[in-house]
């Protein structure tokens, strides 16, 4: 089973090359987590993102993995160290979404 949690953000400066900096180093940190299968970030290109100007999308192998993550300290730490510092002072500056892909059920990988 393949899951999948999406975060979009609301960068101060989302073309900044810190803030690039920092979201690799954030997904290097959470690949290190047991059950993380992948993990990658960027900077939104498109008019389409609503205000929110860059994506962090995380999988896992299973549920039980993911809500592992959201309390394990490496992740606490990369929040604290690579994310937060970089946050807009807009309202809702984070938004989360996480499902469990329905297509990955159906693959032949």
């Amino acid at each position: 089973m393949a899951v999948v949690h999406i975060v979009l953000f609301k960068f101060a400066s989302p073309n900044d090359s810190k803030v690039a900096a920092s979201m690799k180093k954030a997904c290097e940190i959470f690949l290190s987590i047991p059950g993380v299968t992948g993990a990658s970030a960027g900077p939104n290109y498109t008019q389409r993102g609503k205000g929110y100007n860059f994506a962090l999308v995380v999988t896992f192998d299973s549920k039980e993995s993911e809500s592992k993550y959201q309390t394990h300290e490496e992740h606490v730490r990369a929040k604290k160290e690579c994310i937060i510092p970089h946050l807009s002072k807009e309202p809702d500056p984070v938004i989360a979404l996480d499902y469990v892909d329905v297509a990955a059920l159906h693959s032949k990988v």
